[in-house]
C-alpha cells in the first residue's frame, strides 16, 4: 500500500499535482476539504473558505484534532486499493496521524511555488471565488491558515519538496517523474 498527500500554501499546485496523478492513473482519492464542505452544507453554510475552517474547526473541536483523518483512513482501508490520494492536509496534527497510521507507506509531499506573484496569477487563472480578489488577500489566507493549522510545520515534515515555478509542462513532467519513482517504480 502507498498513500500520498501534498501540502503547500494556496496556489501552488498541490491539488493538481494530486489530480494529475489520479487523473492519469486512475488512482482514488479523498480530499479532507470534501468532508468538511459536505459538514458546512449540512450546516446550512454557504461553502466559503471562511465557513470550511470554521466547520473544520468546529468538528475538531467537538470530536478531537484527528476527526477528519479518521474518517480517511476508514475509507482508504475499506477500499482495498493499493495506491490511494489525500487532499486537504493541513495541521501538523493530520501528517502525525497519517504516519503513525500507514507508516512508512506514507509519503507527504511538499508543493513550493517560490514567488508570490506566480501564485496569486495562477490562482486568478483557476477562477475560484473562494481566492479572494487580491495578492493581500493571498497573504491573508497564508496567515489565517498558519494561524489556525500551523500548515508551515506540515511542510516542514514533508518527505519531499517539488518546486512548482515553472510552466506547466515543467510541473508535468515533474510529476511524472515523481509518479514513476514513487509509485510505479515501488
Amino acid at each position: 500500500m502507498k498513500i500520498i498527500a501534498a501540502v503547500g500554501k494556496n496556489g501552488t499546485g498541490k491539488d493538481f499535482f494530486l489530480e494529475r496523478i489520479r487523473d492519469t492513473y486512475g488512482i482514488p482519492m479523498v480530499s479532507i476539504g470534501d468532508i468538511a464542505r459536505e459538514l458546512a452544507a449540512g450546516d446550512g453554510l454557504e461553502l466559503t473558505r471562511e465557513n470550511l475552517h470554521r466547520t473544520s474547526q468546529k468538528y475538531m473541536g467537538q470530536f478531537g484534532q484527528t476527526f477528519f483523518p479518521e474518517r480517511i483512513a476508514k475509507k482508504i482501508r475499506e477500499s482495498g486499493a493499493p495506491v490511494y490520494l489525500i487532499s486537504g492536509i493541513r495541521p501538523p496534527s493530520d501528517v502525525q496521524f497519517f504516519k503513525e497510521q500507514f507508516g512508512g507507506a506514507f509519503l507527504l509531499v511538499d508543493i513550493v511555488v517560490s514567488d508570490d506573484a506566480v501564485r496569486y496569477a495562477r490562482m486568478l487563472a483557476r477562477g475560484s471565488a473562494r481566492d479572494g480578489g487580491s495578492a493581500e488577500k493571498l497573504r491573508e489566507f497564508d496567515a489565517a491558515e498558519e494561524a489556525k493549522f500551523r500548515t508551515s510545520e506540515s511542510e516542514a515534515m514533508a518527505d519531499l519538496v517539488i518546486r512548482n515555478d515553472g510552466g506547466a509542462e515543467d510541473f508535468y513532467a515533474a510529476i511524472e517523474e515523481f509518479y514513476q519513482k514513487y509509485v510505479a517504480g515501488a
